[in-house]
């Protein structure tokens, strides 16, 4: 869900005024925190199924919701309508459902979009069209990619080279697109497993994959969605950042051997392959099912001696025997052995 969500600009969310706030209210909010979003409009629901008092009251609990969570929850926007009776055709929700287009359009901000710099475009999805060829399918991060353009593709410790024969936006191929446009963009020569969900196409020779970074962490809290017992030295877990993930390695500094939930640290975290990131860029750390960590990438560190841990990123060598059922040759190895 994290890398799912990690482009998106704002959000909608949708409280039944029947139930009122959910567990995974909390969630969405804490998700929603996570990946850097500002600015919510709230849809209650199922609004023709309760009086105006109760509706009210709901009201009032999910702004009180998104303070607790670092909202604006006092000049978020709230609509009332019934998305069922809306298709139904019922006028007075129909207009409802336009007053949520309106709200967006008034509150929501069209964040900047950096044109100016290096293009940068991470892969969501990979396509294989068959006549075609592979297509990475994504958002824009920055830049401007152009029909024709050579291509860095980078993630997961890999580096390949490719062109970008076509661009395809709704369905409709296009000279270019630039920063925020989903696009999908046709690579010349490239098979469908090379290229991998969290990879980026890269203006070439521009950027670099690094497998550590320093970075500032919290650790949630219980309350937070995240775990009640202390982290400790090379915790180990899966990392979601953009639209990749991988496993991670988090060192904490040698005079603090441990690190309560609700606790803030600048450390260091070791990837399990070389990865593209820019500083400033959120990730979580997640631990099952519940998100134990949320940082934000400070700079990549150039990592000269990387310590080999087996089983993340170091595998022990081991010896393999062709078995033979030949009489000679395992009358040799039992000479051997004794």
């Amino acid at each position: 869900m994290i890398t799912g969500a990690s482009q998106m600009d704002a959000a909608i969310l949708v409280v039944a005024a029947t139930d009122g706030t959910m567990p995974q209210t909390r969630e969405h909010l804490l998700l929603a925190k996570q990946i850097g979003i500002e600015r919510i409009v709230i849809f209650l629901n199922k609004i023709d199924l309760v009086d105006s008092e109760l509706a009210e009251l709901v009201e009032i609990e999910t702004r009180e919701l998104l303070d607790e969570y670092g909202f604006d929850g006092k000049n978020t926007p709230v609509v009332l309508g019934s998305a069922l009776q809306a298709l139904n055709g019922v006028s007075q929700f129909e207009k409802s459902i336009k007053n949520l287009i309106t709200a967006m359009d008034d509150y929501i901000i069209i964040p900047d979009r950096n044109v100016e710099a290096p293009f940068l475009f991470p892969v969501d999805s990979v396509v294989a069209i068959k006549g075609r060829g592979t297509v990475a399918v994504g958002t824009v991060q920055q830049g401007i990619l152009k029909k024709g353009n050579n291509v860095d593709i980078l993630g997961h410790g890999a580096s390949l080279k490719s062109v970008v024969s076509d661009i395809q936006i709704f369905k409709n191929s296009v000279l270019s697109c630039s920063a925020g446009d989903n696009a999908g963009a046709l690579l010349r020569g490239m098979r469908q497993e090379a290229v991998l969900r969290g990879m980026f196409l890269a203006q070439p020779n521009t950027f670099k994959q690094y497998d550590m970074f320093e970075a500032q962490i919290y650790v949630l809290t219980p309350a937070e969605g995240g775990r009640n017992k202390p982290i400790s030295n090379k915790y180990i877990q899966l990392l979601y950042s953009a639209t990749w993930n991988i496993s991670c390695c988090v060192y904490l500094p040698d005079n603090i051997p441990l690190i309560m939930p609700g606790d803030t640290l600048k450390t260091k975290i070791l990837l399990r392959k070389p990865m593209v990131f820019l500083s400033g860029q959120r990730f979580t750390i997640r631990e099952n099912q519940i998100s134990a960590i949320t940082g934000i990438i400070l700079r990549p560190l150039t990592s000269e001696n990387i310590e080999k841990i087996a089983g993340f990123n170091y595998e022990r060598p081991r010896p393999h025997f062709i078995e033979s059922g030949n009489y000679l040759v395992q009358k040799k190895r039992k000479k051997k052995t004794s």
